[in-house]
C-alpha cells in the first residue's frame, strides 16, 4: 500500500491542532458551566453533553473543510464518507464521566488513517495545555518537545494504568486481574481517559495500560503516539490491533510488554 505523504501528514496535523484546540476552548468554557446535563447513550454509565456535541460540530466543520477528500467519524455519530483513502477518527470528548462531575481529567483525541493505519495523531487536554501529536515516522511530541517512553525494565517499581469500562461486567474483569499486579507494581492509576492513558504511556508518565475492549475513536491516535514515541501497542492476545479493539489493547513501554501480557494470560486462565 502506498504510504500517504509527508507533506499531507504535515497539512492534516497542522489542521487536526486547529480543530482540538478550537475544540478544547468550548470545553474548558463547558467545564466551568455548573449545571452541566447529560443524556445517556449506549447504557446508563455512558453520558453525553451538549459540549460533546459542540465540539464533535467545531471539529468535524474544521477538518472537513481542510482536508475535503478524507471521511470522517465520530464518537458522536458524526459521520462523512470521503472520496479518497484517508479517514479522521475522532473523539470529541474523552472522559465525559470526569467532565460532568467537575474532574480535570478529559481529552480531545483525533486521528488520521490510511489504509496501512493511523499516520497523524493529537491528542488536547484543553485544562492544562497539554498538546500530544504524532506523524506515523517522525516521532511524537507534547507542546512541540519530543517524547519518549519509560525506561522502566521490571514490573516491580511500574506505573500502571488502568482502563476501566463504563459496563460493569467489564469492570469486574479488570479487578479480577488487579491481584497479578498490585503485589509488584508502584502504583496503579485510574485516569478515566484512554487518550490520556496513552499519551501518558508515550510520554513516559504510565509504564503501561490495558482496556478489555475499546472503539477506534478511543485508540487511534494514542496507539500512534505510543508507537512514534517508542513503545508497543498490541491486542491483548499479543497480536495487532483490529477495529473494532474487541481483544482488548495493551500499550506499553516496549519493555514491559511480554511480562504484561503474561501476566493478563495468567489472570485469564488461572
Amino acid at each position: 500500500m502506498s504510504k500517504t505523504s509527508s507533506t499531507t501528514n504535515r497539512l492534516a496535523l497542522d489542521a487536526a491542532v486547529h480543530a482540538a484546540r478550537q475544540a478544547g476552548a468550548a470545553l474548558r468554557r463547558g467545564f466551568a458551566d455548573p449545571a452541566k446535563e447529560a443524556e445517556t447513550k449506549a447504557h446508563r454509565h455512558d453520558p453525553v453533553t451538549i459540549y460533546d456535541r459542540q465540539a464533535d460540530r467545531v471539529i468535524a466543520d474544521i477538518l472537513l473543510a481542510a482536508t475535503p477528500d478524507a471521511g470522517l467519524v465520530s464518537e458522536e455519530g458524526t459521520r462523512s464518507d470521503g472520496a479518497g483513502r484517508l479517514c479522521w477518527v475522532v473523539d470529541p470528548l474523552d472522559g465525559t464521566n470526569n467532565f460532568l462531575r467537575g474532574v480535570p481529567d478529559f481529552a480531545v483525541s483525533i486521528a488520521l488513517t490510511d489504509p496501512d493505519g493511523p499516520c497523524v495523531a493529537c491528542i488536547y487536554d484543553p485544562l492544562r495545555d497539554e498538546l500530544y501529536t504524532a506523524i506515523r515516522g517522525a516521532g511524537a511530541e507534547r507542546n512541540g518537545v519530543r517524547i519518549r517512553v519509560s525506561g522502566q525494565t521490571t514490573l516491580d517499581g511500574a506505573v500502571l494504568g488502568i482502563g476501566f469500562s463504563t459496563e460493569s461486567a467489564r469492570r469486574l474483569i479488570t479487578l479480577a486481574q488487579l491481584p497479578t499486579f498490585a503485589p509488584r507494581v508502584r502504583s496503579l492509576r485510574i485516569v478515566g481517559s484512554a487518550a490520556l492513558d496513552l499519551a501518558y504511556v508515550a510520554a513516559g508518565r504510565f509504564d503501561a495500560t490495558w482496556y478489555l475492549s475499546l472503539y477506534d475513536w478511543d485508540v487511534a491516535a494514542g496507539r500512534l503516539l505510543v508507537s512514534e514515541a517508542g513503545g508497543q501497542v498490541t491486542d491483548l492476545s499479543g497480536s495487532p490491533l483490529l477495529c473494532p479493539h474487541d481483544d482488548g489493547i495493551l500499550a506499553s513501554n516496549g519493555t514491559l510488554h511480554g511480562p504484561l501480557l503474561a501476566s493478563l494470560r495468567t489472570a485469564a486462565h488461572p
